[in-house]
């Protein structure tokens, strides 16, 4: 396919993020006596943005409250400041694929439902020679599924809504892609089964196909 921007998702799709979530995850929970999390426990909650993560990590008969769901938030987003960078580095394969792509003349974005001042700082992290051309996470504006931010992405770099490929782990990907009109590129490597992946255009098995599949 030919394709003039390529939208990434960032966890589980560029980079195995999930032990830099953990961490910050379990400083909050050990601040209010709730029980760790682990890696498995944070791979099923991650996808929905970092609020609902933080909801989804602590005990049932605590996720009601919303005032301390919002303080349990507040020092997950402290201490992921401290945790953010706790990161092995792209998935095998995905850096190369992602500079091949760039030199042969696509646009490259992420979007991710984590927050914006981080999404920011792991991708100077991973991509130091800039060949990002946009990265945007959380913030007031509607997260993934809703297409508010992909459309504004594609519109700020001058790329038409069906000019753009939406590449994600997730079925919150998938949507997102679909409901802007986008060509959904779904990566089975990520946090979610094959079978979440259903009403992709393509599912990828390896980063280096990304190579392949774009002309």
């Amino acid at each position: 396919m030919k394709k003039k921007l390529l939208i990434f998702d960032l966890d589980g799709t560029i980079a195995d993020t999930i032990y830099s979530i953990r961490d910050g995850v379990n400083m909050a929970m050990d601040k209010y006596g709730m029980p760790r999390k682990s890696y498995e426990d944070i791979r099923v909650a991650i996808g929905n943005g970092a609020r609902l993560l933080v909801k989804r990590c602590m005990p049932e008969d605590r996720r009601n409250d919303d005032a301390l769901a919002e303080a349990v938030f507040a020092d997950y987003d402290r201490f992921y400041g401290q945790t953010f960078a706790n990161i092995d580095g792209c998935y095998e394969g995905m850096s190369e694929a992602m500079h091949a792509l760039h030199a042969r003349g696509y646009r490259l974005a992420v979007l991710s439902n984590k927050q914006d001042a981080y999404v920011k700082k792991i991708i100077g992290l991973l991509f130091a020679d800039g060949i990002i051309s946009l990265a945007a996470g959380q913030t007031e504006l509607p997260t993934k599924p809703d297409p508010t931010v992909p459309l504004m992405i594609a519109e700020s770099l001058g790329v038409s809504a069906e000019d753009c490929a939406f590449i994600g782990d997730s079925e919150v990907d998938v949507l997102t892609a679909k409901n802007a009109g986008m060509t959904a590129v779904a990566c089975s490597w990520g946090y979610r089964p094959r079978e979440a992946l259903a009403g992709a255009d393509v599912v990828l098995e390896r980063p280096s196909q990304l190579v392949g599949i774009f002309e």
